[in-house]
Order: structure tokens, then sequence, then C-alpha cells
């Protein structure tokens, strides 16, 4: 027995680091299946999206990079996928300069066909039938956030007095009626860094009192811990976890889902190997004395 514990307290770290390999690969080819438990503050964030009405609109804001892409991607396309399925109209915009790239990876992904190299075909898009311009638009960036957040509340036509393909915002329906925060229902912004949540929350929450929701990398979460306690902040997705939770609410798996088991497992070994170096520690101690 005293050899067991010698031997754990001697391993060699390279063993833990292949043990953590196998868990990953086998997790990633043959997943396990663990469920997902959803958290308060991802419930009451789906909950604000859930209440809305088919017609209702609600600003997207994609304030994040590709860098912070892992983390935001899936929980954006999983908002998205709920406004879609419930007919609210998405009015996309970023405060970051790469966010409208992002918006437009994201419908892109779920309105518009793409054709399969692989198998020749044609994968049809899950929401096809939605169409720019009427159930979502891309309203790009302005070279101020501080301004484009502040504009809003006075006018989105003279704000973003174009799109993202330089088009004339009075020419599509969505934009028909919307001329400041108060004809929207809700902001979602999908935040990397110090400019998304918090711009919107103290200037559009502060002064014109509409719901903001947001989602964030888990890095960064602690810092929005006092807007909720304080209800300026209705809901927060908190990184891949946040992802996953809202991917199950929308019964929607997807990448956040798939990353999820590895990090779990990853997690649960960890716990095991640090579990045992203490015990056989103080075993070993306890022999010594």
């Amino acid at each position: 027995m005293m050899t067991i514990f010698r031997l754990i307290n001697d391993m060699d770290r390279r063993i833990i680091f292949l043990v953590i390999a196998v868990a990953v690969i086998w997790t990633l080819v043959s997943p396990i299946g663990l469920p997902v438990m959803v958290t308060p503050l991802t419930q009451s964030t789906y909950d604000v999206i859930e209440k809305l009405q088919a017609g209702d609109q609600i600003l997207l804001s994609f304030d994040y990079d590709p860098a912070s892409e892992p983390e935001l991607y899936p929980m954006a396309k999983a908002v998205v996928i709920h406004c879609f399925r419930k007919d609210v109209k998405i009015i996309a915009l970023g405060l970051w300069a790469q966010g409208p790239m992002m918006a437009k990876r994201v419908f892109d992904e779920l309105t518009v066909d793409k054709y399969d190299e692989i198998t020749k075909t044609t994968k049809e898009a899950e929401f096809r039938n939605k169409i720019y311009g009427k159930d979502y638009i891309n309203l790009g960036v302005k070279p101020s956030y501080i301004a484009a957040v502040k504009g809003m509340g006075t006018s989105f036509p003279a704000t973003f007095p174009v799109d993202f393909n330089s088009n004339p915002v009075t020419k599509f329906e969505i934009m028909n009626g919307v001329n400041t925060y108060k004809d929207l229902e809700a902001i979602f912004s999908l935040t990397t860094g110090t400019v998304g949540i918090t711009t919107y929350l103290t200037i559009a929450q502060a002064q014109y009192k509409i719901k903001v929701i947001g989602g964030c990398t888990a890095v960064s979460a602690l810092e929005y811990y006092p807007y909720v306690q304080s209800k300026q902040l209705l809901g927060l997705l908190e990184g891949m976890k946040g992802a996953s939770e809202y991917e199950a609410l929308v019964k929607k798996p997807g990448v956040a889902t798939a990353a999820m088991e590895p990090q779990s497992v990853i997690h649960i070994i960890l716990i095991l190997f640090i579990a045992l170096a203490n015990i056989s520690q103080m075993v070993l101690k306890n022999q010594k004395l």
C-alpha cells in the first residue's frame, strides 16, 4: 500500500498531461452526454427574450472581435435562434469595429444556404425564410461608440443613416417606427473588454430605462455582478458555460455544448489528481512520524 502512495507522490507530470489528452480526445470523439444545468443568470436572460411578442424589436449589439469569438459566437447564435423562432425583429450593430462582421457570420450561418464541398449538396439554412431588412438588419458600426449609444437615444436614423452595406436604413421595413430606445423592447450586448454592456447600462438603461441583458467572456463576468444585484442588468450569459446553457434552453446543442464536456472531464481529472496527491502526502508524512 505504501508503495502505491509513493508512486503517486513521485508521479511524472507528463502522465497527467497524457491522461488529460486522452480524456479530451475521448469526449470529443464519443460525447458522454453530461447534463447541462441552467444557472439563474442564464435563465433570467432567456426569460427576458421569451416574454417578447412576435413583432417586438430587440437591439443585438456585437461588441467583440475574433479573439473572443469562441465564447461569444455560440451564445450569439443561440440568442438569434431564440429571437427568430419567436419572430422577434433583430436590429444588429457593433460598438467594436469587427462587430458587424461577427453579426454577419451569425446571420449567414442561419439564413444563407451553403454548398457542402464534401457531399456536393446544398445545406439548407434553418431560417432561410427570414428576410434581411424585414426580420433582421445589420447597421454596422460608428467611429465613436459613446456618440453612437447616446445618438440612438435621440434618433436611430440620424445615428445610423445607412446599414452595413451602405443602404439607407429608411428603405427597410424593420426600421419603420424605430426612432429611439423607447421603440425597442430590450438590448442584448455580447461584450468583451470595457465597451458593451457597461456602456449601455450607463447611458441607455440609466437614461431611458430600457431592459438590458448580455453575454460576456468568462474572465470578465465578475465585474458585471454588481449590475445584476442592483437589477440594472436583468440577465447575463457567462462564457462558454452560459452559451451551452442557452443552447440547452433553445434545444439546439452546438459548439458550446460540445466544448463543455471536455472541459468538465478535465476539471474532474484535475480534482482527482489533487486529492490523490494530498492523500499520498499525508500518508507518507505520517509514516515518517
